[in-house]
């Protein structure tokens, strides 16, 4: 009796053993005798014990395989890039199979493909058109991996482009660059804003001057209306001829400039004729002037 319940016992040990619990999003490949048999998927599983064993616990997460390496460019540049790979394994069976039995060192396989595409692609391009490329090369490199990886049970989600740096001689002659380019743009700019300011300033001062003259030509035009008035109202009142009203129309205005220069905030140390007889030789001087001007037109 004792016999059996100790075979009992043993019988329900190897039960026991054989059961297997599966984490979520997780897959165990599962051989028979070295031969591979099936999956088992999330959950409460059995396996056969002694006869059925665990090949690989594969997971069905989202994985990261980052490389960094140094390409030389078409211009001969020595190029040091960092990529990031972002894959995860076909949940199919058949994906699962291809993962597990395909590669025998998976991690080298990866880098070997992922350098062997950074390599073709970079030698084409010069290190300033990886630079606008990234984008580009990053996409190239996918679909370049896709059908290679699909034969090895992984699907690839994204692949990034983490870093590009050059020696530092090439990084400093980049620098100058810019620096150079940004100085000849403000350079140019100020030149620009230069020419404007000067022919925004060149056209006030025209504007100014015509106004100007205008103000002048039309300030004449009142004088000499006034005065045409004056002289016709003295003469109505004085029966005074026209060459003794403008000289007393002379006086006055003389005195009154007088006045106006004495009286004025600014006015400095000034001296002037005051004698009223000052009037008259002007008066002597316009008329010869204005006689001569009437000579030379007729001549």
């Amino acid at each position: 009796m004792e016999i059996f319940w100790i075979i009992l016992g043993f019988i329900a040990l190897i039960f026991l053993f054989g059961i297997r619990i599966v984490g979520q999003n997780t897959v165990l490949v599962i051989e028979f005798l070295g031969k591979f048999r099936r999956t088992m998927v999330a959950g409460l599983n059995y396996k056969i014990p002694l006869l059925e064993r665990v090949a690989e616990n594969v997971s069905l997460r989202q994985q990261n395989f980052a490389i960094k390496g140094l390409y030389p460019s078409n211009d001969k540049v020595i190029i040091d890039v960092s990529t990031n790979l972002i894959f995860s394994v076909d949940s199919a069976l058949d994906g699962v199979k291809k993962y597990v039995y395909s590669l025998t060192n998976r991690a080298q396989s990866i880098g070997a493909v992922v350098e062997n595409s950074l390599r073709t692609y970079i030698a084409k391009e010069t290190h300033e058109g990886i630079l606008e490329k990234k984008e580009e090369l990053a996409a190239h490199i996918r679909g370049d991996m896709e059908k290679q990886f699909s034969e090895w049970g992984m699907i690839i989600y994204s692949f990034q482009i983490t870093g590009v740096s050059f020696p530092a001689t090439i990084t400093q002659a980049m620098s100058e660059v810019v620096a150079s380019e940004q100085l000849k743009k403000a350079a140019m700019n100020k030149g620009e804003a230069t020419k404007i300011q000067a022919v925004k300033e060149a056209e006030g001062e025209r504007e100014r001057k015509r106004l100007q003259g205008e103000g002048i030509a039309m300030e004449r035009e009142a004088i000499a209306k006034g005065l045409k008035e004056s002289i016709d109202i003295v003469r109505g009142s004085t029966n005074q001829s026209s060459s003794e009203i403008l000289a007393l129309l002379t006086l006055t205005q003389y005195l009154d400039t007088l006045k106006t220069i004495g009286t004025a905030d600014n006015s400095k140390v000034i001296f002037l004729d005051t004698n009223v007889n000052k009037t008259s030789d002007l008066m002597q001087q316009l008329t010869s002037a204005m006689e001569i001007s009437k000579d030379k037109k007729k001549v």
